[in-house]
């Protein structure tokens, strides 16, 4: 046995260090990590809303300069109702008739409009057409989608540091997709880049949350987790931001608005090598209990690491001199063991796509329209949207470790069900009615959704799968709740923008059913993991737990 003095402290001490709190080393991993990889994936989702009066036109064929005179009208954000903006009208005039471009044939064009809105129900609804204009951000959802099925792919190859590496090559590629269309005009490379930009955050949704929680100790293990969508919020607003047309947001710089992100990574290449890799991997997989005492003392702050070293050898099941390889989606599926934990992750991450959150963002300029707000101010409304939704996620990394993971994703989804009915009240009214008041009410409930949204069901997901389910199976439910999850994107990307045109308020009815049938079965369901174990989770849904000598085969003290 080693007489290094280190050594004998850390086989002495009572000190737990699974209740260290966040130390400098943990902060500096979780920030890299999440800015290089979470904080792009928000970038695709926020980013092509802004530009999307030119990227129709680039993807028809058309010049997307064409009559750039009325700024206000090319800095909506999301796929706008054709009541208020119609593209294809603004092409045709141009091709057909080839009149100059000027300020008073623009403003003549958006007074015709005006005067269609009237007419609005008695033209020939075409739901092929809403379903094309799904069509880029379905592209996106689905690279995530396969994304996320391949991501258990990556940790098995490489250790968590070298997977965080492959990842950003896909941000690499897609942003120089989007550049080189752009330049060259070809359209099959803006889909490519939508597509690698989709697998990047899919694939960094299964690999990064569980690399965070490996490194964090028990005692933060959530707010650390919180980090991952915190950045993928801020990704978004700053994505907002810089797609106004006073930055980004014009005809001849909406590519660069779209691919800048990539710069992020590129830093993340030279930051990413000093920090920790993960101990429970470099003991699970690798066998390696030297190098995880090394990082474990790196981010606890203290050498005195044995509490962690047991809890790790006990989750990996760790025996002298064995390692424990992590287990295929079929055999996840195949076993009873890992049910309940991985309905419950594909439940939550289920429940996050289809409450409707994406759908304020895809589209909400269109569903902003329809609650009355003028579309000069419709960006800005987004960029509220957006900054809302980064404070409240700020909010729950100090609530998450107070409240619990299940009171705050329960409470919030509850009472997302009462605003979805009183936002099907005033839209519907304000059809009618056209009135600046009920437009007001009804963005102040579409805030109040986003905050309880992004108080629980927005962070919790992400972390909970690596909470409730045993090493060797974490990667595999990572990834079947994200396929769940984009799945359910991916339906709503391409169904969200008919079903609005036909039902107008009454899709709100939608959301409610779904998100109130998640309720029901998360408070059944759904065990608390804050300051828990795997086995307390285990334990609360009954599943029968191996003896500890087969768990925890030898607690020899570290050496050095």
């Amino acid at each position: 046995m080693s007489t290094d003095p280190a050594v004998s402290r850390l086989q002495t001490s009572d000190e737990d260090s699974t209740q260290r709190g966040c130390t400098s080393w943990l902060l500096i991993s979780c920030v890299i990590l999440t800015l290089t990889t979470a904080f792009v994936f928000g970038w695709g989702l926020g980013a092509p809303n802004m530009y999307n009066h030119y990227t129709e036109r680039f993807l028809n064929g058309t010049d997307p300069c064409a009559y750039d005179k009325t700024p206000h009208l090319h800095s909506n954000t999301a796929t706008l109702a054709p009541e208020i903006v119609d593209n294809n009208e603004i092409i045709e005039k141009t091709d057909n008739e080839n009149v100059e471009s000027t300020d008073t044939e623009n403003d003549n064009m958006i007074e015709e409009r005006s005067h269609k809105r009237g007419r609005k129900h008695q033209e020939k609804f075409s739901f092929m057409n809403e379903l094309i204009k799904g069509i880029p951000q379905t592209v996106f959802l689905i690279g995530a989608f396969v994304g996320a099925l391949s991501g258990p792919f990556w940790p098995n190859i490489f250790d968590r540091k070298r997977t965080v590496f492959a990842n950003y090559l896909f941000c690499f590629a897609s942003s120089l997709a989007v550049l080189l269309a752009y330049y060259f005009g070809k359209t099959w490379l803006f889909y490519l880049s939508r597509l690698l930009l989709g697998y990047q955050g899919g694939m960094a949704c299964v690999v990064v949350p569980p690399f965070i929680g490996e490194i964090s100790s028990q005692r933060v293990r959530g707010a650390a987790g919180a980090a991952f969508q915190l950045s993928l919020t801020i990704g978004i607003l700053v994505a907002q931001v810089v797609g106004l047309p006073f930055i980004a947001g014009t005809c001849d710089r909406w590519a660069w608005g779209l691919g800048i992100v990539f710069l992020l990574p590129f830093i993340g290449l030279f930051l990413l090598f000093p920090i920790p890799n993960s101990p429970t991997q470099m003991i699970g997989k690798y066998n390696n209990e030297e190098q995880a005492i090394e990082d474990l003392k790196k981010l606890r702050g203290t050498p005195n690491i044995q509490a962690d070293l047991e809890l790790i050898r006990q989750q990996t099941r760790q025996v002298s001199g064995g390692k424990t390889e992590s287990l295929s989606i079929l055999q996840v599926l195949r076993s009873t063991h890992y049910r309940w934990p991985m309905l419950t992750t594909v439940i939550l991450q289920l429940a996050q796509a289809l409450s409707g959150v994406n759908a304020v963002f895809f589209y909400s300029s269109k569903m902003f329209a329809k609650a009355g707000i003028p579309h000069r101010s419709i960006p800005y409304a987004n960029i509220g949207t957006g900054i809302i939704n980064v404070l409240a996620t700020i909010v729950s990394i100090s609530l998450i470790e107070k409240l619990g993971r299940r009171a705050l994703v329960i409470y919030p989804m509850a009472v997302m069900v009462g605003v979805f009915a009183i936002l099907t009240v005033l839209v519907e009214l304000n059809e009618s009615r056209s009135s600046p008041t009920l437009g007001v009410l009804s963005v102040i409930f579409i805030l109040l959704f986003i905050v309880c949204f992004a108080v629980g069901l927005g962070p919790i997901p992400f972390l909970y799968g690596s909470e409730v389910t045993r090493p060797e199976a974490r990667d595999s439910i990572q990834s079947l709740g994200l396929v769940a999850n984009y799945v359910g994107n991916i339906l709503l990307s391409l169904f969200f923008p008919a079903l609005n045109s036909i039902l107008g308020g009454y899709v709100f009815l939608i959301f409610m059913v779904l998100v109130l049938l998640n309720v029901i079965f998360l408070w059944f369901k759904m065990p608390e993991t804050k300051n828990k174990s795997v086995e307390d989770a285990e334990r609360f849904w009954n599943i029968h737990v191996k003896p500890k000598e087969t768990l925890l085969t030898t607690t020899a003290p570290v050496t050095a």
